[in-house]
């Protein structure tokens, strides 16, 4: 209920945020945030899943070979999620200076939407994509998990001073996110256990 309540009031303060934003925009601090927002992406955090992975097996760590599939899922389903949510909403993105208007669906017009990524900001996908995979290492170990979340905070800062997204945007795609993550992480965790218990010996694998 708190995080709708939060999605909610972030609908409030959209051009308020959008305005801050152009009237401090420092190019040492957009640079920052396009390599976040250029890491931050689908392909970028699966890429660092298979690696750590990678890294994972050969230590024969469990726990965080499960942690990572467990992140990986969560990462794909919530993309897949928001990408639809994407599509229909067509929304206009805060940089999209041809937009007649903020909400459009699929068409504008005449003209299908469906393929013109300047419509495609409600909810954000790198966020979405973000805090599902940080997410899950969250609700694997809240003491240390915070650290995570930071992570994914600080790809969606990137995308709002970058004024491609709405704070609204923001907030949406991180509920969409953890979300996820919890699900995945509760009732998908045990089942990755066992699949993992198929390929390593139960005595060389740490049980976190």
């Amino acid at each position: 209920m708190a995080g709708i309540i939060v999605c909610w009031l972030s609908f409030l303060c959209d051009q308020p945020v959008i305005q801050w934003v152009k009237a401090h925009q420092l190019k040492s601090v957009k640079d920052v945030a396009g390599f976040l927002s250029n890491w931050g992406d689908w392909p970028e955090l699966m890429l660092f899943g298979c690696i750590g992975f990678g890294l994972a097996c050969l230590t024969r760590s469990r726990f965080v070979c499960k942690v990572l599939l467990c992140m990986m899922i969560a990462a794909t389903i919530s993309g897949a999620v928001v990408t639809s949510f994407r599509l229909l909403t067509g929304r206009a993105r805060p940089n999209n200076t041809e937009a007649t208007q903020e909400w459009n669906g699929l068409w504008q017009g005449r003209e299908l939407l469906f393929d013109k990524s300047k419509y495609h900001s409600f909810p954000s996908g790198h966020t979405g994509v973000a805090f599902a995979f940080f997410g899950v290492a969250f609700f694997a170990n809240r003491r240390y998990g915070w650290w995570a979340l930071l992570a994914a905070s600080a790809n969606a800062w990137s995308r709002i001073y970058l004024n491609v997204h709405h704070l609204s945007d923001i907030t949406v795609g991180a509920l969409i996110g953890l979300v996820t993550a919890s699900l995945v992480w509760e009732r998908l965790e045990p089942r990755v256990g066992r699949f993992l218990g198929h390929f390593f010996p139960a005595r060389v694998l740490s049980p976190k």
